[in-house]
């Protein structure tokens, strides 16, 4: 079989070929010569600039998984002693530039490096020196270690998680560590039982410290912390300590950096707020006016997650030097301490709220190697732009006024194809598109889902936003800042109606309606578990094809036209009377699951119907009710005609578009003996009345076709 080799391929060619690849294969390419790994390094550049982090997770020498942000933290490597191995294919490879015996990856299992527990830590090793020289300076490296008190020796960490469960041996090895991997941006440190960390200055010229340790001594580490933000958990705090920590503070003794402190006391004597306070000079704010909130975000137990800490005291204390201040609350069980790096004056006029978030923005750098896709026939623009996501095309209008009109125009034979573009609410608002399987290809999201992910500044659909480029496993996020809270979404959903046209049909998929979705206009598709609000959005979004409501209350609804009149109309459970509903609908098909509805109401509508006087538009309607009708009577009241139940019965099939489902419908069958005649074109209805429930389906046909006939009809 002929192979081609890659290193002929022109380098755009090869960009692309890479930019497709695990990241896994991209090492295993880097692994064939010195000359492809510099390839490799100049030709995705951009690619590897991407990847945030790389996070090792060890439990001992011999165990260790290898994962990285840009594979949503799913392990691509991992070591694991050789008896593991046994009973799989073993395979000889030199790696970073070692021979190493391996296990492919599988569908089930990362891609194995077998060792034994005295060469564990090379390895590591020899795999962490690798990567910085392969993917640069701008990785970070994380850490997750514990189980058997081993730390791996690695360089330039600056994330770490440690767990101690032997406190002897604890001390030193966080030491040894922290000499390798000092001024870390962050460290977590769990333990069941004390042990000398306190006087580490090592630890404490951490930026963000979380310690949690049963019964330890945290005053000496107070005392010398220099970074941003502490939190100390189970912890042994005294008075003296909380009141040197204070008394350094306003004299701009230490401290200088610390933003955040929360120290909650474990087991042992409770401070004594009031002898603290005595001894420092407290303030306290105007409890009739709305104090200040700090917000401050704190990592969860994996390193991408965060919780937002809110800390909203009265009183505060303020730093001799340059009168700035800080939130205090000192209760028997802990402190908290929050610096708002402004002074006195400006906290009390402006009662801020204050957010220290640490998400990274990263600049877009230049592609290089670009080809101008302007430069390209019509033909062939339209060739390449047809093979391109949803998201790329809009990323792509937005590059400039004249190629947004081109796009226009090169690509209306594809939009016709986009039948539906649905708004789902939710944690993050998404967009979704028929054309993608009905997955979400655009999100709207705030500031904390965007930890661990670079965001990048860019003019897209006509708005100045900050986005994180879409993913494998997660489609385009768009930042949602506070006071776009109400307007980002609708200017999206007008730049889509320009953008695409009047032939795509817009779906809202909602809980409870409310803006800023309540506020999109031209949507033909909307299913709500409630009627809230929906009178307002009819007037902004009239004439819709389909409205689905799981619960039904409102008592003005069922007299408002532009909801009577929706061609389709599905209510789950109605706690009301719906006669109003059946009395002024002019749609095509109604169904209600659980209603409440009156003999009259029923007749009426079944004599309207007969005599022309309304319903022209109207195929299907099936009722059901918690009230028992009485059919006998409703049937007494009209003409109705009845066929030979030894004669086969017609069919009647209808498809209703299921409620939670977005494509997603079920045939309905319907057949019944009982008809009736409309007056003036003699067309035919059948009718099937129970007592708890009433189902009418209209023929489109004359009495004499339909008796002749004995017809299947569908409505689909």
């Amino acid at each position: 079989m002929k192979t081609m080799k890659l290193s002929r391929f022109p380098s755009v060619v090869q960009a692309e070929i890479f930019s497709s690849m695990e990241l896994i294969d991209i090492l295993f390419l880097s692994f064939c010569s010195k000359q492809f790994k510099e390839r490799i390094e100049s030709t995705i550049k951009s690619r590897l600039d991407k990847i945030i982090s790389i996070t090792y997770t060890s439990s001992g020498p011999e165990y260790a998984t290898i994962s990285s942000s840009n594979t949503d933290d799913k392990e691509f490597m991992k070591l694991v002693p050789r008896e593991i191995g046994r009973n799989r294919s073993i395979v000889r490879m030199n790696l970073f530039g070692i021979d190493v015996d391996c296990c492919m990856a599988t569908r089930n299992h990362p891609f194995f490096i077998l060792c034994n527990q005295q060469d564990g830590e090379q390895m590591l090793q020899t795999i962490h020196n690798y990567f910085r020289g392969f993917f640069g300076s701008s990785i970070e490296y994380h850490l997750k270690a514990g189980g058997r008190n081993y730390i791996p020796r690695l360089e330039n960490i600056k994330n770490s998680m440690l767990y101690f469960g032997n406190e002897e041996a604890a001390a030193q090895l966080l030491d040894g560590y922290l000499t390798l991997s000092p001024s870390q941006e962050y460290i977590a440190v769990f333990s069941s039982g004390g042990f000398e960390y306190e006087r580490s200055l090592k630890l404490a010229q951490t930026n963000v410290l979380d310690i949690v340790i049963s019964g330890s001594r945290a005053g000496g580490l107070l005392k010398n912390f220099t970074g941003r933000q502490l939190f100390i958990s189970d912890g042994i705090v005294t008075d003296d300590d909380v009141i040197q920590f204070l008394d350094s503070w306003m004299s701009s003794q230490t401290h200088q950096n610390l933003e955040y402190l929360k120290i909650n006391r474990g087991r042992g004597t409770d401070l004594n707020p009031e002898k603290i306070m005595r001894n420092i000079d407290m303030k306290r704010f105007d409890p009739n006016q709305k104090m200040p909130v700090y917000q401050c975000d704190k990592r969860e137990d994996v390193f991408d997650s965060w919780k937002i800490e809110n800390f909203c005291s009265p009183h505060f204390i303020v730093r001799d030097a340059d009168q700035h201040v800080a939130s205090l609350q000192i209760t028997t069980r802990g402190i908290q301490f929050a610096s708002w790096k402004m002074t006195e004056e400006e906290v009390m006029r402006r009662r801020i709220q204050k957010n220290f978030q640490r998400t990274p923005l990263q600049e877009a750098s230049h592609p290089r190697n670009s080809i101008k896709i302007s430069k390209f026939s019509w033909l062939i623009q339209r060739e390449i732009l047809s093979n391109m996501e949803l998201v790329d095309l809009l990323m792509m209008a937005s590059c400039s006024q004249k190629f947004y009109q081109n796009m226009k125009s090169l690509m209306r034979n594809r939009f016709d194809k986009i039948f539906t573009i649905t708004y789902e609410s939710g944690i993050s608002p998404c967009i979704s598109s028929s054309s993608c399987g009905d997955e979400p290809f655009m999100s709207i999201n705030r500031i904390f889902d965007f930890r661990g992910r670079p965001r990048i500044s860019m003019n897209l659909l006509g708005l100045d936003l900050q986005v994180s480029m879409p993913t494998r496993n997660h489609p385009l996020m768009v930042l949602l800042h506070l006071e776009q809270e109400q307007t980002l979404l609708p200017s999206i959903h007008n730049y889509f109606l320009d953008f695409f046209g009047s032939s795509i049909k817009y779906q809202l998929n909602d809980h409870v309606l409310t803006p800023p979705l309540s506020k999109l206009k031209n949507i033909t598709s909307t299913v709500l578990s409630s009627d809230i609000g929906v009178a307002e959005y009819l007037k902004i979004s009239p004439n819709q094809d389909f409205i689905a409501l799981s619960d039904f209350y409102s008592h003005l609804l069922g007299g408002n036209l532009e909801f009577t009149k929706t061609k389709v109309l599905d209510i789950g459970k109605a706690y009301r009377s719906v006669d109003d509903i059946l009395s002024n609908f002019e749609g095509r098909q109604l169904f209600i699951d659980d209603g409440i509805i009156s003999d009259g109401a029923i007749i009426q509508f079944l004599n309207k119907w007969k005599s022309n006087e309304g319903y022209q538009n109207l195929e299907y309607i099936s009722i059901s009710v918690s009230n028992p009708l009485n059919p006998n009577q409703i049937m007494n009241s009209i003409p109705i005609s009845r066929l030979d139940l030894s004669d086969q019965l017609p069919v009647h099939q209808v498809a209703r578009k299921d409620r939670y489902g977005k494509h997603f419908w079920r045939i309905r069958k319907f057949s019944s003996p009982n008809y009736i005649v409309r007056d003036s074109d003699q067309y035919v209805a059948s009718i099937l009345i129970t007592a708890d429930n009433i189902t009418f389906a209209a023929w489109n046909m004359t009495e004499n076709e339909f008796l002749e006939k004995r017809p299947v009809k569908r409505f689909y």
